[in-house]
């Protein structure tokens, strides 16, 4: 059972009576029974409540967990915080949507805790389009990284074309070993195909080497092209990956590559994809990542949604700190690490069944991970979401914090629904969209990127054929809008 929270999973403050206790319960018990309530992993959390009761509803018991959470270490490390867009709405006979934008913070001063040793291994496409500059930037790239990681990191190098090679097995960082390491970097030659799947085959088995629940283990991956034919089984391992405990990320070189793909990719371990626009930019992407790594206070975090009967999860955005979508067909979203000085924040788009008068559970959020300089795993913080629903509905103003994130989320939407529209031949769809996105882009004083959004939205209507290029430039730097959330401050959700 996660230390400190049995309160939690009941939704009850640790100064509740017996009969709160037993009152909460039934309300749980009844929300999360599998006759019930149908979502995966519903059935462990009724389970999980039914022995958080027993527990409490014991004097004996509830005596001495609760004297266990006065201990120095027992107390709660993640902080999880929710806003609604409105957390009342009107009585309707038919569905409505609701946003929540969910915080995870710590609950330490992280100031104080030692940082993580990263077991990192670097996964590079060295297929013949690398060749030149882009190669030349890369080994520049690996050896300012080797530089950068501290004597307690490890550091594998594994290079692919066709096939995949080990150019420096996964070792510590430490004296000599950096110059070996760097000199070997610089042997680094292009040629043959590009198959992704070998790479990280040979990425992951160097990990295992080290591979720890005490580390930040992660794959950084960088390619310039397209894998063919092994994306399905490269998925597969992406999936196996994170059960490991381990993140990858994705650097995009250029326009050729599949950034679809890489975003399925990474977003499956709660990593993310980053393009790489010029091959000048690649050092700063690389050295932002790793110093990110060495700086998490939490690794591992992952997100249970489970929606009440009748209500559905329809879409999570990741919001900071590396925005990018969140799939939801599977359960847990996975949500990478939490850094020490900065929040994680995500949006969930739920739609709500026909709803009567009165007070009306949602969901329930349950996050877990690991807090590596504490030496604490499998850490869990809970938060129900609820709305009231009222027959004399009067609208009030969404949190200001929320209303940013959508804002800048229909940025992204909207040049994602282009894209689609456009594979689809709806290109006057396609440039609309492109048109009205460049507009918004332009108001909110982006103006290079609004620029470019409608001069693609011209080229568009004029050739009827995509650029690549510019597709990737607009994606990513809409979804590099998405800025941290302010804190949300009170006890959880926001009260009209």
């Amino acid at each position: 059972m996660p230390t400190g929270d049995l309160y939690g999973l009941l939704g009850v403050p640790p100064s509740a009576s017996a009969d709160d206790i037993r009152l909460a319960y039934r309300g749980a018990a009844r929300r999360f029974h599998p006759d019930v309530n149908s979502s995966p992993g519903a059935t462990d959390e009724f389970k999980l409540i039914a022995e958080a009761y027993a527990v409490l509803n014991d004097p004996g018991q509830r005596s001495q967990y609760d004297a266990s959470l006065k201990h120095k270490n027992a107390a709660p490390v993640l902080a999880l915080r929710s806003l609604l867009s409105r957390d009342k709405v009107p009585v309707l006979n038919e569905p409505q949507v609701v946003y929540a934008l969910v915080e995870v913070r710590p609950a330490l001063p992280p100031a104080e805790l030692p940082t993580p040793p990263v077991n990192l291994a670097l996964v590079i496409d060295r297929s013949t389009s690398m060749q030149g500059e882009r190669l030349d930037q890369v080994k520049a790239a690996v050896a300012q990284l080797i530089d950068s990681l501290r004597e307690n990191d490890t550091l594998a190098i594994v290079t692919f074309s066709d096939k995949a090679d080990v150019l420096v097995p996964a070792q510590r960082t430490a004296g000599d070993h950096k110059i070996t390491a760097k000199a070997k970097a610089s042997t680094l030659h292009a040629s043959g195909g590009t198959e992704i799947l070998r790479g990280l085959l040979r990425g992951m088995m160097e990990l295992h080497q080290n591979l720890s629940p005490a580390s930040v283990n992660h794959l950084m991956l960088l390619t310039d092209g397209q894998t063919y034919g092994d994306e399905g089984d490269c998925l597969l391992l992406a999936a196996l990956a994170a059960v490991d405990g381990i993140s990858i990320s994705g650097l995009g070189l250029g326009d050729e590559w599949n950034d679809k793909f890489l975003d399925e990719l990474t977003a499956a371990t709660g990593g993310s994809t980053a393009f790489i626009g010029a091959p000048d930019q690649l050092t700063k992407f690389m050295q932002d990542k790793v110093r990110g790594l060495g700086a998490a206070f939490s690794e591992r975090l992952s997100l249970r949604v489970l929606p009440d009967q009748g209500v559905r999860l329809l879409t999570a955005y990741k919001v900071a700190p590396e925005p990018g979508p969140l799939p939801v067909e599977e359960m847990p979203l996975r949500l990478g690490s939490l850094p020490k000085d900065q929040a994680l924040s995500l949006v969930l788009k739920f739609l709500l069944p026909p709803i009567t008068e009165g007070a009306r559970p949602i969901a329930r959020l349950a996050l877990t991970g690991d807090v590596l300089s504490l030496n604490r795993r499998g850490e869990r913080a809970t938060e129900d979401l609820a709305v009231t629903a009222q027959a004399n509905f009067q609208a009030a103003a969404p949190p200001p914090a929320l209303v940013d994130a959508l804002s800048k989320l229909s940025q992204y939407s909207l040049q994602e629904k282009a894209w689609q529209k456009a594979a689809a031949g709806d290109i006057g769809g396609a440039t609309r969209l492109l048109s009205t996105l460049g507009t918004r882009l332009l108001s909110s004083g982006q103006a290079d990127l609004a620029k470019m959004t409608i001069a693609e939205a011209k080229r568009l209507e004029r050739s009827h054929v995509l650029s690549e290029d510019a597709k990737k430039r607009i994606k990513y730097g809409t979804r590099a809008l998405m800025l941290p959330a302010p804190p949300v401050s009170g006890s959880g959700r926001l009260r009209s």
